[in-house]
């Protein structure tokens, strides 16, 4: 049976009293997405046997279409062992672990705002956000912090990044320096939400296709601002 299919007998029974939760492929989803993505996905190399998930929340800001896991961490089964789709207490174990702890992290960060608070809180372990220059750049242009943003931009053009290691992420950096850099210089809040948004509806283009149904286009605050 395959890893959808799995899910789907195993899961999606158990986690139907929450209206707030769509499960797409290997996806445990929060909807509706609203610049940020908040999900569950289920790993394994043996996936018919046991299932390995991870939570992840990320941002929709940045010229990349895949679903980077850079913010969260492994969901490891508290009772000792794997979570065994043969193991008839595994699912239960498995949704009891996300009701309890990650289902009410996910309802708390809503926003770009909630993400960024988060982060700064209750750090993850291995994984510095202060640090990450090319996903900053773009996430405080967002916010409307446009301060915050542009110091990230000086150390992605200026090379003080291990973006910036030649042939490691160079599209990815030239996208933000040269399309975002020129509307962050000048200050340019509509450009920038332009650019965002193109981005987003990239992003959104390149996830399976039940991500975009739950996608609700929203501006960004950097409009509001």
């Amino acid at each position: 049976m395959s890893a959808n299919a799995l899910i789907k007998k195993h899961l999606m029974p158990l986690l139907a009293g929450h209206p707030d939760i769509a499960v797409v492929g290997r996806w445990i989803m929060m909807k509706p997405i609203r610049h940020v993505l908040r999900g569950i996905v289920i790993l394994s190399r043996e996936h018919d046997n046991y299932f390995a998930p991870e939570w992840a929340v990320t941002h929709f800001c940045e010229p990349v279409g895949f679903f980077p896991l850079n913010w969260g961490d492994i969901i490891h089964r508290e009772t000792p062992g794997l979570f065994y789709w043969n193991d008839p207490e595994a699912p239960a174990q498995f949704v009891k672990q996300i009701e309890r702890d990650i289902l009410p992290l996910f309802r708390s960060i809503e926003t770009l705002d909630d993400m960024v608070a988060y982060l700064r809180t209750k750090p993850i372990p291995h994984r510095d956000f202060e640090i990450d220059e090319l996903r900053g750049v773009s996430l405080h242009a967002a916010r409307g912090d446009l301060a915050a943003a542009r110091a990230k931009l000086d150390d992605l053009r200026n090379r003080r990044s291990l973006w910036c290691i030649p042939g490691f992420a160079e599209k990815e950096v030239s996208s933000v320096v040269d399309a975002l850099g020129p509307l962050l210089d000048a200050g340019d809040r509509a450009g920038i939400a332009r650019q965002l948004a193109e981005w987003e509806a990239m992003r959104i283009a390149k996830l399976p296709k039940g991500m975009a149904k739950i996608w609700e286009p929203t501006p960004f605050p950097v409009e509001e601002n």
